[in-house]
């Protein structure tokens, strides 16, 4: 549902975003609101990003991102999209700092965790909009289904991933996770 009427750029979607009752977007400049995702998106997501962490933290590989954090995916219009998790390898991140605003680098990898309100062309539109911008992988966690969706920029297939199987990732060296375990309590 859009509750802008006139297009607005990424810089006053950041000064009005907290005004907002709800979650947001900004998607080709038009403020889109969300639903609130529930207890099992909220559960995967973070399973997802405590496993990045524990992998980027202690050799310092990168920084993990969560709530929505914001990246600007696109400009003129713009667009700030909410991805449930990314990851940015430390040495793309000037001395390691992280921006007040949003994210306006690629992320190494994007992660979206379906909520049962999703309908799967935005999503979609979303994946696209980070390869577009020049994110490399983008994984989609289905809880219900319990399945993973591996997306590769220059792969020629979608890989799937199901309960029995690990995810790992040619970007990110030695990171593996059980897909069981991202999901547990789901």
């Amino acid at each position: 549902m859009s509750i802008a009427q006139s297009l607005i750029t990424a810089e006053e979607f950041k000064q009005i975003a907290h005004d907002h009752d709800g979650l947001v977007e900004l998607v080709r400049g038009e403020v889109v609101e969300m639903s609130r995702p529930g207890a099992q998106h909220g559960l995967v997501c973070a399973e997802i990003a405590g496993e990045l962490r524990n992998w980027a933290k202690p050799e310092r590989l990168g920084r993990v991102f969560t709530n929505d954090a914001g990246v600007q995916t696109e400009r003129d219009p713009d667009s700030v999209r909410g991805p449930d998790v990314f990851f940015i390898r430390m040495e793309r991140l000037p001395e390691g700092a992280v921006p007040d605003g949003w994210i306006e680098i690629p992320p190494d990898l994007c992660v979206e965790v379906l909520s049962p309100h999703d309908r799967w062309p935005e999503v979609v539109e979303k994946i696209n909009e980070y390869f577009h911008l020049g994110v490399p992988e983008v994984w989609v966690l289905d809880p219900r289904q319990r399945a993973i969706q591996v997306h590769v920029t220059n792969a020629e297939a979608l890989t799937v991933l199901r309960d029995g199987d690990i995810l790992t990732s040619e970007r990110l060296p030695d990171f593996a996770v059980a897909v069981a375990d991202l999901f547990e309590g789901c």
